[in-house]
């Protein structure tokens, strides 16, 4: 036998065993690639939840389409800063270096489409240059209302979500799914809402089902949610953001899948 040839092919089967033992590593590595929920995941998806429910409260807030720029303009920190202007279709805000109470800077428009059919209002929103706090929005919300006037009267808006939005870091982040507001008490002082559903906020490569268990509530009068659970899911793993006992602060608790919790800012 030629020996050249034997120790050719012997060093050949062995570079081919370890290539097949670095593949076989690589692809356990990947296949265990982040598996977890982190804290940076939870603060990124809230992220995007600010985000959206601002959306959701301009529209809600002037879904009357008779708001004077002064009105609008009030809940920021610069006069002027805001643009309320009725269009054929229904109506566009327009932000221009506005500051919300957390110090955020909001920018761009916000065009709202009303439809009126059969004593039922719906909407579709889209966006035009619109930031908020360095992230950049696109896509699209589409809404319906209803008013029950029976019980004291309630209000309920529920808003389908399909967007995309570039964070202030780079992060590619979108949201798609249902929510509904109910808001109960109109208007009283202590005039309160809740809100439910099932969406997904996916973060670069990864994607997490959020949902309400029990329903989220808060009050008008508050700037933050102040009781009700949102359930954060990730393949097999779960995490959850508790919002506490009905005092309005700007506190949650997080509790990871490992058990561990913490306190966070909102």
């Amino acid at each position: 036998m030629n020996k050249p040839f034997l120790k050719i092919k012997v060093l050949s089967i062995a570079i081919l065993a370890c290539l097949f033992i670095v593949s076989c590593s690589d692809d356990d590595s990947n296949s265990n690639a982040n598996p977890d929920i982190t804290q940076e995941d939870v603060m990124k998806s809230l992220e995007v939840e600010k985000i959206s429910n601002f959306i959701d409260d301009m529209t809600l807030d002037n879904i009357s389409m008779n708001r004077s720029n002064a009105e609008i303009s009030s809940k920021f920190g610069r006069p002027d800063c805001a643009e309320f202007s009725v269009t054929d279709t229904g109506y566009t805000l327009t932000f221009t270096d506005c500051t919300n109470e957390d110090g955020e800077t909001i920018s761009g428009s916000i065009n709202v489409s009303v439809v009126i059919e059969n004593n039922a209002v719906s909407t579709t929103i889209t966006f035009d240059n619109l930031t908020f706090a360095g992230n950049s929005v696109n896509g699209s919300k589409t809404t319906s209302y209803s008013l029950d006037t029976t019980d004291g009267g309630s209000f309920t808006y529920t808003v389908t979500s399909d967007l995309s939005i570039t964070l202030a870091d780079g992060t590619t982040a979108s949201e798609q799914g249902t929510k509904t507001y109910t808001i109960t008490g109109l208007g009283n002082a202590d005039a309160a809402y809740t809100l439910g559903g099932n969406w997904t906020v996916t973060l670069n490569a990864d994607s997490y089902s959020l949902s309400t268990d029990p329903t989220l509530e808060g009050t008008l009068s508050c700037g933050y949610i102040t009781t009700g659970t949102l359930v954060m899911t990730k393949n097999d793993l779960s995490a959850s953001i508790n919002y506490g006992d009905g005092t309005c602060d700007n506190k949650a608790t997080v509790t990871y899948p490992d058990g561990t919790t913490e306190e966070i800012d909102l």
